[in-house]
């Protein structure tokens, strides 16, 4: 990635040799140019990185309170001023403040878990009563809702928060994208990771668009599994372990449609552990099984092959596996990976090089046309 910087020291270069020439560059100047230079490979080199470095992992967690916000107003004062001219070639400035108004809508909010982070999202009215069913806590007054202005106070509505605590336990497993650095993803052939034939049916990452309900179980695998049930698990265990676990049944296909997942997801994301297997069925126990993702003990990947071999695939065999993780499983240090160089995509160098020229030029013309000279400050 350093190539970006090394190309800079050309214009760099040819900068000093027109400031040494010419007599309409003077050295203030030349450190502009230079200073473009070097900016314009700082932001190639964050393009670069993150266009084939940036991906995305998902986390689980709960919601652990749920809150109601009403339609209220506030009112706040405005501080004003223009440039008046009085007529005889003087100015002065008038301010004046003036009484305003802002209408907060109402809306709902759900308050969510992720362990080592939290945050609130908007819900809709119906969100709010289903989750309040389930929770079956009585709502209760959690404060005032917060003013947009420094001197805002409430002049009509009800800006009180009313809010719902979960008093009968009950667990409302949600999940979130976070942003990650994946220098495997730039570099798959360094973990031995081939592009998937055409003609082998494995299936996209599942991205899991509604935050209340996963696509975590795949193939047979959804048919088998409740997908709530298994939903709670990755609650429970993305909170304690930072784990995501997902499940993916193959049918009839062979054994090797589990490496072929796995190359297709080039190893998982940051903090995934896949579970595959084929055959099987209701009342039925596997043919097949594989486990991948990555992991700081290995053992824990052996341990599971072994659980869904032994095991009908259903309901009963959730506890198995999350006994499992919570005892062996250990998320890996993704900084082990920082080692691996990231070379830039053609299409950057030819868009640095276009840009530098253009850049460039158009700053080397205007230094040459504008009133600055050596020797006198200004031409004119």
């Amino acid at each position: 990635m350093w190539i970006f910087y090394i190309c800079a020291l050309i214009p760099v270069a040819a900068g000093a040799f027109f400031l040494w020439k010419d007599e309409e560059v003077v050295w203030w100047e030349w450190l502009i140019g230079a200073g473009a230079a070097f900016l314009l490979a700082g932001i190639m080199h964050i393009i670069a990185i993150k266009g084939m470095t940036s991906d995305t992992e998902t986390w689980s967690g709960q919601v652990v309170k749920i809150s109601h916000c009403p339609r209220w107003e506030e009112r706040y004062t405005e501080t004003h001023s223009e440039t008046v001219d009085d007529g005889n070639g003087k100015s002065h400035t008038r301010t004046w403040t003036t009484t305003e108004y802002e209408t907060h809508s109402e809306h709902w909010v759900a308050h969510r878990d992720f362990g080592s982070y939290t945050d609130g999202i908007n819900i809709d009215e119906d969100d709010f009563n289903d989750i309040h069913r389930k929770f079956g806590g009585k709502i209760y007054t959690d404060g005032k809702q917060s003013s947009s202005h420094w001197d805002g106070t409430h002049s009509g509505g009800d800006n009180n928060i009313y809010s719902v605590d979960n008093v009968r336990g009950y667990i409302e497993p949600v999940t979130t994208l976070r942003s990650f650095e994946n220098r495997i993803k730039a570099a798959p052939t360094v973990f031995s990771f081939t592009k998937v034939p055409t003609n082998i049916n494995v299936y996209p990452w599942p991205e899991n668009p509604d935050w209340r309900h996963s696509d975590r179980l795949l193939g047979t695998a959804s048919i088998l599994v409740n997908h709530y049930k298994w939903d709670c698990m990755n609650a429970s265990l993305g909170f304690r372990k930072r784990v995501n676990v997902i499940m993916v049944g193959f049918g009839s296909e062979p054994s090797d449609y589990g490496q072929w997942q796995q190359a297709k997801w080039i190893g998982g994301k940051k903090n995934d552990l896949v579970l595959c297997f084929g055959g099987g069925g209701r009342n039925q126990v596997p043919l097949w099984s594989y486990v991948f993702g990555w992991t700081e003990n290995e053992l824990v990947k052996k341990n599971l092959q072994t659980i869904l071999m032994d095991n009908i695939i259903d309901d009963n065999i959730i506890p198995l596996i999350s006994a499992e993780v919570s005892q062996n499983y250990i998320i890996k240090d993704w900084h082990k990976f920082d080692y691996i160089a990231i070379s830039p995509p053609t299409w950057s160098y030819w868009v640095y090089f276009i840009s530098m020229i253009l850049t460039q030029g158009a700053l080397y013309y205007f230094f040459n046309v504008n009133e600055y000279g050596k020797g006198y400050g200004s031409r004119y």
